[in-house]
């Protein structure tokens, strides 16, 4: 691997994932196997994505493919991000907004983006929170230059990876001269201090309103 991915790893304390693949969820563990120094995994991936059709590898994304200088877009290893599944070139002037998301929240995302046929959408996922890829997510701003960043969410703004990402996120676009902290949208639920409304129709309702304002942007007018 590059020595200062390496550099990186070593000086961490832990590191979180939050897998949305069956080949990433191999891969990583794997990785954890065959290293050669030792440090805590935390692996997040909900029990929801164990039926989800879409949630699913081909098998040769389970061979290991060695000799690519650590490159985790390239061949069959570990993804510390998932680029968007459109198989963009290196420039797209065109996208207006790129979504940054982890967990299962990438397939409600991708499903109301297609069907409203979005083509001017990017949806990237960050499957390694700590530690940051700040390599992989400054190399996706770069490609999506006139893009709005968002960080989308299922959790409440004060829940969920917001807080930790804000900063980091922020880190990599002053690297680029790309705006403030305040140029990162936030799309998720409202702060609040229970995980859950506790009420299957208001989660319903929330989480549609997520999708529409991380895809549309703009809230649903509700009739009532």
């Amino acid at each position: 691997m590059n020595p200062k991915v390496t550099k990186q790893i070593q000086e961490c304390n832990w590191q979180v994932v939050n897998i949305t693949t069956p080949a990433n969820y191999f891969h990583v563990l794997r990785r954890q196997i065959h290293r050669e120094f030792r440090k805590p995994l935390i692996v997040m991936s909900p029990k929801y994505l164990l039926r989800h059709k879409e949630c699913k590898s081909k098998i040769y994304e389970f061979v290991v493919v060695e000799g690519n200088n650590g490159d985790d877009q390239e061949g069959s290893r570990f993804m510390r991000l998932i680029k968007d599944k459109n198989k963009h070139s290196h420039l797209e002037e065109g996208v207006r907004r790129v979504i940054l998301c982890s967990g299962k929240v990438y397939y409600d995302l991708d499903e109301e983006r297609r069907k409203i046929n979005a083509k001017d959408i990017a949806i990237c996922r960050v499957e390694q929170l700590c530690p940051f890829p700040y390599d992989l997510i400054q190399q996706e701003l770069k490609r999506y230059p006139n893009a709005e960043v968002v960080w989308c969410q299922e959790e409440p703004m004060n829940m969920g990876a917001y807080y930790y990402m804000l900063p980091r996120l922020w880190t990599c676009m002053k690297k680029l001269g790309r705006g403030s902290m305040e140029d990162i949208k936030y799309v998720g639920r409202d702060p609040s201090a229970a995980t859950a409304t506790g009420f299957y129709k208001i989660h319903q309702m929330e989480q549609s309103e997520i999708l529409h304002k991380a895809i549309k942007n703009q809230p649903i007018n509700y009739p009532f």
